[in-house]
């Protein structure tokens, strides 16, 4: 198979939490505490498929590696150059697995099975077992990686130890399906020789609790509506628009459920993640749906592509803005679809940015107008889902429905 179902891996954590967070706390080293964190992080890895840990262990050790030769090099001289190498490197296997999915994948599987055949027979015969899949992960993997390298270019952070590098590249919450946390998100706990806190305790089980409810209550009941993307040419008009907009209801909480579990579990170990997602569906314009939806990836864009391009100043702000939602849209694949998804969003980011320099909202807006504004804006953003999801040669059938053109 090329699919895999999150949930299996957060069975498999939340699992082994009833073990590895009692021991977590009693470990008296802070290397040793680091180490098991990567334990964990790695095992899980393992129970998917032990191609994947053949693959993320050396990539970290190059990560690893890169940022101490980035802190090394010369600052003006040598510096910028070693970053932008390593940058590439980093990028290196997501940007083949974009261009050559296929390819990239069988190769990606075989290759990374024979080196575990090379390590042990036995391990071999394990890994042939597991289904194909894809590099799962990698994207998240790829983009903190990015933010670390940067940040030690910067000076922001000082380059990690082994243990350190480990406990972040196979920190276990965030491994399937993020968020893209930032190294001083778990900096302070992975120097700190803290207890077991019952506050922590009580908050991340009530995060998992809500992201079980999210994913198992809320978008199990939401689920069928993504037929529609497959059987739009036999549904009347209304019917297109009434799943299209239940179908992104269930994108939203089936993902920010996922994400309260990562950040449930990870506050389990007395880690503070930031939040993923904060109600984008009740923002009144595009920019504070995307300062609200999927956080952790858009700060990321923020941090190293709307800054470094100028957007805090007004005569770069829509190069900017335009850059930065792109990189957004073509993280998650580099096809002509995703292009149309970075190019829409990007019109209605600008269109609303030229709107208020002409006419600033009002602070104090009527309720009414309100909810009329998150509804245009909710309707705005299940409207680029198709672009998503869909191959490019069915776009035009679907949005034809949508207007009801048979």
């Amino acid at each position: 198979m090329l699919d895999f179902d999150s949930f299996d891996y957060f069975e498999d954590l939340l699992a082994l939490a009833v073990v590895a967070v009692p021991l977590y706390y009693v470990v008296p080293w802070l290397p040793a505490r680091r180490l098991l964190l990567a334990l964990v992080g790695m095992y899980l890895l393992f129970l998917i498929a032990p191609r994947l840990l053949a693959f993320y262990f050396p990539f970290w050790v190059a990560v690893f590696g890169l940022q101490h030769l980035i802190a090394a090099a010369p600052e003006r001289r040598w510096r910028p150059a070693v970053l932008t190498a390593s940058i590439v490197a980093i990028l290196a296997p997501l940007v083949l697995w974009k261009f050559f999915p296929t390819r990239f994948i069988i190769r990606f599987n075989l290759f990374f099975n024979e080196r575990v055949d090379d390590l042990s027979p036995w391990l071999g015969a394990i890994d042939r077992v597991r289904d194909v899949i894809l590099p799962i992960g990698l994207s998240f993997a790829t983009f903190r990686a990015i933010d670390l390298v940067i940040k030690v270019h910067i000076g922001l952070t000082e380059p990690l130890s082994a243990t350190r590098m480990l406990a972040f590249g196979f920190f276990p919450p965030i491994q399937v399906i993020g968020p893209v946390i930032e190294y001083n998100e778990i900096e302070a706990g992975l120097d700190q020789r803290h207890p077991a806190d019952p506050t922590n305790v009580l908050a991340g089980a009530l995060l998992v609790a809500s992201g079980l409810v999210k994913v198992f209550v809320i978008s199990y009941a939401l689920e069928p509506s993504g037929e529609i993307l497959v059987r739009f040419r036999e549904a009347a008009w209304w019917q297109a628009w009434t799943e299209l907009l239940v179908f992104a209801l269930y994108f939203f909480f089936n993902f920010a459920g996922f994400s309260d579990i990562a950040i449930g579990t990870a506050r389990l170990f007395g880690f503070t993640l930031k939040p993923n997602f904060n109600n984008p569906f009740m923002k009144t314009n595009p920019q504070e749906f995307w300062n609200n939806w999927h956080m952790s990836l858009t700060r990321f864009a923020q941090r190293n592509v709307f800054v470094p391009l100028g957007g805090m100043r007004r005569e770069h702000q829509y190069r900017a803005v335009f850059a930065t939602i792109m990189v957004i849209a073509l993280w998650h694949d580099l096809t002509v679809p995703l292009v149309l998804f970075g190019l829409y969003h990007a019109a209605g980011l600008i269109g609303h940015r030229l709107l208020i320099e002409r006419r600033p909202a009002a602070a104090d807006a009527h309720r009414a107008m309100r909810t009329i504004k998150m509804g245009l804006v909710f309707v705005f953003v299940a409207l680029s889902f198709p672009m998503l999801l869909m191959q490019l040669n069915d776009l035009p059938d679907f949005y034809a429905r949508l207007i009801g053109i048979p």
